[in-house]
């Protein structure tokens, strides 16, 4: 069932959001690769800058992430 839901993220965009002006991460990603030729170094750029926002939110807001779980997990 997980895997309709990702497939869904990338079919609704490509059908729903015509055009360049409203493309979404998943279809930079396939747009970057075909069948016969793969832009690898654009591809792995892409990549890079989809991780890097939500690795620093993470390692900033560490510390809020945690508190925020353990104190919904206490009783009382």
């Amino acid at each position: 069932m997980q895997s309709i839901t990702i497939f869904n993220d990338f079919t609704h965009p490509l059908y729903y959001l015509p055009g360049r002006e409203n493309i979404t991460v998943q279809l930079t990603l396939y747009n970057f690769s075909s069948q016969f030729l793969s832009q690898m170094n654009l591809l792995f750029m892409n990549i890079l800058m989809i991780t890097i926002p939500p690795f620093f939110v993470f390692v900033f807001f560490n510390r809020q992430i945690v508190a925020g779980m353990t104190s919904g997990a206490v009783k009382g």
